[in-house]
């Protein structure tokens, strides 16, 4: 039987200049995967965006906050999703006009409102 991820963390930005990339690519060397996650890969380039997917037991979300803030621009968007699937909270940052936004609330909370 196979344990459920600790953290599941889902997000995007874009557009993705190289050194946002690489910054992140640097921010995330640290994580730990689930063995099934491991032939995803944490940071992919799709076009102009940059997609995070992880699934495992730790994510450096401070880590990759900081490289975020550091090249953020006000032309960038996008989002950062942390699950935390034993406190079953979820975490949301926001990327616009140059600023980060972060909320938190409980899944039971986000899942009434995507209506699952």
């Amino acid at each position: 039987m196979t344990a459920r991820p600790a953290l599941k963390v889902y997000g995007h930005i874009w557009p993705a200049q190289a050194e946002l990339e690489s910054e992140l690519d640097c921010a995330l060397a640290t994580a730990i995967q689930d063995d099934i996650s491991n032939d995803i890969p944490l940071l992919c380039r799709d076009g102009d965006m940059l997609r995070i997917s992880f699934e495992g037991a730790w994510f450096p979300e401070g880590e990759v906050l900081d490289a975020l803030k550091r090249n953020l621009t006000p032309e960038h968007q996008g989002k950062l999703d942390v699950l935390d699937m034993d406190a079953w909270r979820m975490t949301r940052h926001i990327f616009k006009d140059g600023a980060i936004r972060s909320s938190r609330a409980p899944l039971n909370n986000v899942l009434d409102y995507s209506g699952f």
